[in-house]
Formats: C-alpha cells, structure tokens, sequence
C-alpha cells in the first residue's frame, strides 16, 4: 500500500495504518480482518507545507524500516522525466524483481 502525505492523514487513520503495518490486520467496527501476505506499506510526507499536517510521533516513526529525502529534480531533469512519459509511461514497463514467496521468505529469514 503507498500512503501519499501520510503527515496529512489524521492522528485515527494514521493508527489505521500503523495496526496494518504492525499487527497485519484492519478492524473496523469492532471486527478485525487480517491482511494477505504479504502486506508492505510505503509512506510518504510533506515536508514542505505543515499547515493542516498531523505530524506523526516519534513513537511511530521506529516503525518504518527507512527514511529516504529525496529533494527536488533539478530543471534538465525535470525535463527528461516529461520527455520520456511522452510516448508511453514507464509503469507499463515495470516487471516484478521477487514473488511474495520471496519477500515471506526474506521477512521471516531476518
């Protein structure tokens, strides 16, 4: 799942997201349901603008195995990414590099 502006969210639906990356599973109304495996979350946030951010606490931050800036393209840069997604968009290209087999076998080999 890609969370996009994460710091956006509000303090319950971020708990959402953390008992799904934790725990494996969802609960709505009292009833939990649990997650296929495997389940992997990536967030993001934006660090630019705070106005109507709910900043996540430290406490939850330890959960996320990573955290990568990336910063802004520069203007060549910009340039190519649009020139290249003018014909076709790279997603269509993407192939997977590992089957969930291989990242339940990785999660539980660490």
């Amino acid at each position: 799942m890609l969370v996009d502006e994460i710091n956006r969210a509000t303090p319950k639906t971020q708990s959402a997201l953390l008992e799904a990356m934790e725990e494996l599973q969802v609960s709505v109304d009292g009833t939990s349901r649990s997650l296929e495996r495997p389940f992997v979350v990536t967030a993001i946030q934006n660090p630019i603008e705070y106005e109507g951010t709910f900043p996540l606490p430290e406490a939850h931050l330890d959960r996320f195995l990573m955290r990568i800036s990336l910063g802004y393209l520069s203007f060549a840069e910009e340039l190519w990414v649009i020139e290249q997604q003018e014909k076709r968009h790279p997603i269509d290209e993407l192939q997977a590099v590992a089957s969930p087999e291989d990242v339940i076998r990785l999660r539980e080999a660490s």
